[in-house]
């Protein structure tokens, strides 16, 4: 009998609490200024297993300052890998011209696999630039050259890409990769 009439103020309680409460209504946004814009991007689509692959990308934030680059990689039959985020240095957030490069493992096997690179730009208000999508595959017979009106950016290294790659192949025969339960 002492339970029920326990249950009961309980349950009074919490109707008499929740009607005081005013209903939810979402705050109005907060403008926030203008996104980044990625203006242009190139990498080349193939390179050798082992090679140096460099991504270039230039930028500009006309309603700010621009934060960081955020690199999802992502692979056929492996998945997506951690996000890098490089935080950019005072002097490219304005504006940039420059790259970003992934040291590739020196892997024949990964002549077989798909990947694409996609890259964000942020401010610090949280906006964001459209992505873009870069895709990259292996060939032995690959050979990257900097296309003439990158010459330039070339000469502005933003950062490194830390992605821990492994071909697709040795990654479904258990022979690497993290978990993909």
């Amino acid at each position: 009998m002492m339970r029920r009439w326990f249950l009961v103020l309980q349950v009074a309680g919490l109707l008499v609490g929740c009607a005081g409460m005013e209903p939810y209504s979402p705050s109005s946004p907060v403008a926030r200024g203008q996104s980044p814009i990625i203006l242009d991007a190139y990498a080349a689509p193939s390179v050798r297993p082992g090679d140096t692959w460099m991504i270039f990308l230039k930028a500009e934030a006309p309603g700010g300052e621009m934060k960081s680059i955020a690199a999802v990689l992502w692979q056929a039959g492996v998945g997506y890998y951690p996000t890098e985020v490089t935080i950019l240095k005072p002097d490219n957030r304005k504006q940039f011209s420059g790259y970003l490069y992934l040291q590739t493992p020196a892997l024949f096997t990964l002549n077989y696999d798909e990947l694409e690179l996609y890259l964000y730009v942020r401010d610090a208000q949280g906006n964001g630039a459209q992505p873009i999508k870069l895709p990259l595959r292996f060939d032995m017979a690959a050979r990257q050259v900097v296309p003439e009106k990158w010459q330039e950016a070339a000469n502005n290294r933003i950062a490194a890409l830390m992605f821990d790659m492994e071909s697709a192949m040795r990654y479904n025969r258990g022979g690497g990769g993290g978990d993909v339960n």
